[in-house]
């Protein structure tokens, strides 16, 4: 039975469905849902008709999404949030409440889970971030504090000798781009839970996928850098590893918001000029994006360093994209890939605050939960973002003025890469990675001096 239209008025029943809303208005490329207008509601109409093949009508979409205001809030039937999850990128409604458990008793035990497993890393115009630990050598600490709140609130509901044990094993998690990389679960001979409950996010923001001890599952990385994908046992984080496909120097893949299933490589030697790294749209055209839509250029170097990610300062300057066809909040991601985990900032121009982002290492701070209004920036005529991360806090800077700092427990090791990331044509001018402990300088052979060797 839908529990959720048991009680239709009851407030709790519209949690997934406010939820669901946001993250249909983040594929559309139209994240400010109270922005949107009449015609939006109409294209939107069309969008679901072709991708989907259901329709729903202008005038549905508007009581759902709070256009329309009624005396009693609408909530539609299953068919309609079926469609709905689907075309966020669930395979249907009941997959999209699984992955988005209503707080419980413990608010605190469920933010650290959340934080843990969280799902899809993708750009701030579609969902956000994936977070993971790795297993020999931070994750035991971690999952037992997790289980151990969870089993002060939960003592009924969860054996804790019952996960023992239970492994998640990828056979080559290194590789170029791009790479194939291969699971398995390992239980113990004594396990005693219910082996079908298992099931791998993958951290880089498809849907996850049960896996068993019967067979091997296969997942397809095409975007160059470091993944902490996560074995979950009913959405509990159990154990993770790392993923690394690395590059010989930068490179520039382009994605577009609306399509999960393909990227765009761009050609490296076309990534340096003007003294500076930046694509043009002919070369996104001829890359086969289509630059009238919402895309994102990914930057990588997934080269590691002898750079500890506990105690170094970044400091790049670039440029955003400006005003253009699927571009609103101009955004820009810097992600630092560490061992076992990484720490990534993400700003919006002014206006998109609820966008904003932070991460260091498992403490992770989103703008729909806090005011990270002062993160808010718009860059698209230049600027200079500083991050230093020493004695487990991060501080960021922009332009100079400091603008957050907040602190962290779990190191994330030795660094792996940088990824850059815009919404739209971004530009990159320089990076620097400085070593805090020794002093030293990396930077490469660009004339602009941009990271790495």
């Amino acid at each position: 039975m839908d529990s959720d239209n048991l009680h239709p008025q009851n407030k709790q029943a519209f949690y997934h469905l406010d939820i669901c809303c946001r993250y249909v208005g983040e594929k559309f490329g139209h994240p400010n849902i109270s922005e949107w207008t009449n015609g939006d509601y109409i294209k939107l109409s069309g969008v679901l008709s072709r991708q989907m093949d259901v329709q729903i009508s202008a005038n549905t979409l508007k009581r759902i999404f709070g256009k329309l205001k009624t005396t009693e809030r609408y909530y539609p039937q299953k068919v309609t949030r079926d469609t709905l999850a689907r075309y966020a990128g669930f395979v249907d409604w009941d997959e999209f409440m699984k992955n988005h458990p209503r707080p419980g008793i413990d608010e605190k035990v469920r933010e650290i889970i959340a934080q843990t497993i969280s799902t899809p890393e993708k750009p701030a115009e579609q969902k956000t971030v994936s977070k993971k630990i790795r297993w020999p050598i931070l994750l035991p600490s971690v999952i037992l504090a997790i289980l151990l709140a969870w089993m002060l609130n939960k003592k009924d509901s969860m054996n804790l000798p019952v996960l023992k044990g239970a492994q998640l094993i990828c056979n080559n998690p290194e590789g170029t781009n791009p790479h194939s990389a291969v699971f398995k679960l390992k239980l113990p001979d004594d396990f005693k839970g219910n082996a079908d409950n298992f099931a791998i996010n993958f951290g880089d923001g498809r849907t996850p996928r049960k896996i068993s001890t019967s067979n091997l599952l296969t997942h397809y990385y095409e975007i160059p850098g470091r993944y902490y994908p996560v074995l979950m046992y009913d959405n509990l984080p159990l154990d993770t590893v790392a993923v690394y496909l690395r590059t010989n120097g930068w490179t520039a893949t382009a994605n577009m918001q609306s399509d999960s299933v393909r990227v765009y490589p761009l050609p490296d030697q076309n990534l340096r000029k003007d003294h500076s790294m930046h694509v043009s749209t002919e070369d996104l055209f001829r890359a086969g994006v289509d630059t009238n839509r919402t895309f994102f250029v990914h930057f990588v170097n997934a080269t590691p360093v002898d750079v500890s990610g506990d105690d170094f300062e970044l400091t790049s300057v670039l440029r955003t994209s400006p005003a253009r066809a699927g571009v609103r909040c101009s955004q820009v991601n810097v992600a630092i890939f560490g061992e076992s985990s990484k720490h990534l900032i993400k700003v919006m121009k002014p206006g998109c605050a609820s966008f904003n982002g932070l991460q260091f290492s498992e403490n992770i701070i989103n703008g729909e939960s806090a005011d990270l209004s002062s993160l808010s920036s718009d860059l698209s005529k230049g600027g200079t973002l500083r991050l230093q991360v020493r004695n487990r806090t991060g501080k960021l800077w922009i332009n100079g003025k400091e603008i957050f700092q907040a602190t962290y427990n779990i190191p994330v090791g030795k660094i792996y890469g940088i990824e850059i990331l815009f919404s739209g044509i971004g530009e990159v001018k320089s990076v620097l990675l400085h070593d805090l402990k020794t002093g030293k300088s990396f930077e490469n052979e660009f004339e602009t001096k941009v990271w790495l060797q």
